[in-house]
């Protein structure tokens, strides 16, 4: 365990746990960090005890304090692009996620500009949420499919870093990928997770996973979300079946 200053108080954080980190809810809704708290207990995050009303009870954050903070839409209708803004010259190496039951796709892009790297609809299960988390804490950026399918750009160079290939020079030639690799991609592009992905093709869970890296290899993208990205830029007839 290592202990970490905020504000002249100690909060111990298992730095065993690369997902470890200490979340901040940036709301005016307490049920809200109960609710946090509870979802997120018996993982590697702990919930910061006080709730973040602007800018009134902000702590101060080491540069090397693994910082999550998690901004409720709900609780700032207005001006949340400039709090996000205001976050991020408080606590530059924080992560910030945007809580919301919607997104605006034509917003998606500012708030990126402004440091946001999550986006997380509250009707997501736990196990989907504290994965987003996770992979936000692991420098990955969380876009709902909603979004991608709603044709949202983010012209983020580490977002949108290989996901057009070849056919961005004007080629007709796609990747190569199997029947397979197609069904599995069409699931992808529709945000399945894994487990539906190997329901509905009637597959393992395993050869789900292994037929995903193969595909994020093939078509050059880093996670999930730009191969849904890909998948939506890029007609089917690109995707040429092996």
């Amino acid at each position: 365990m290592s202990s970490h200053s905020v504000d002249g108080r100690y909060l111990t954080v298992d730095s065993g746990e690369s997902s470890s980190a200490v979340v901040f809810p940036v709301c005016r809704n307490h049920v809200l960090r109960l609710g946090l708290e509870s979802m997120l207990s018996e993982t590697g995050f702990a919930v910061w005890h006080e709730i973040v009303d602007g800018f009134s009870r902000l702590p101060a954050v080491q540069d090397d304090f693994p910082a999550l903070f998690i901004i409720d839409a709900d609780s700032f209708t207005c001006g949340a692009i400039d709090l996000v803004k205001r976050l991020k010259a408080h606590a530059p190496s924080a992560r910030i996620v945007i809580l919301a039951d919607a997104f605006d796709p034509h917003i998606v892009p500012t708030a990126w500009d402004a440091g946001v790297q999550g986006f997380c609809l509250s009707s997501h299960g736990r196990d989907v949420f504290i994965k987003s988390l996770e992979l936000v804490m692991l420098g990955e950026a969380v876009i709902p499919a909603v979004i991608v399918l709603s044709g949202a750009r983010v012209d983020a160079p580490d977002l949108c870093h290989g996901l057009t290939g070849d056919t961005d020079h004007g080629s007709t030639d796609g990747p190569r990928l199997s029947s397979r690799e197609v069904e599995v991609l069409t699931c992808l592009r529709d945000g399945a997770p894994n487990k539906l992905i190997a329901r509905k093709l009637n597959l393992s869970e395993a050869t789900v996973k292994v037929h995903v890296k193969t595909i994020l290899r093939k078509i050059g993208a880093c996670n999930r979300t730009q191969a849904a990205l890909w998948a939506t830029r890029h007609p089917m007839t690109v995707w040429k079946s092996s």
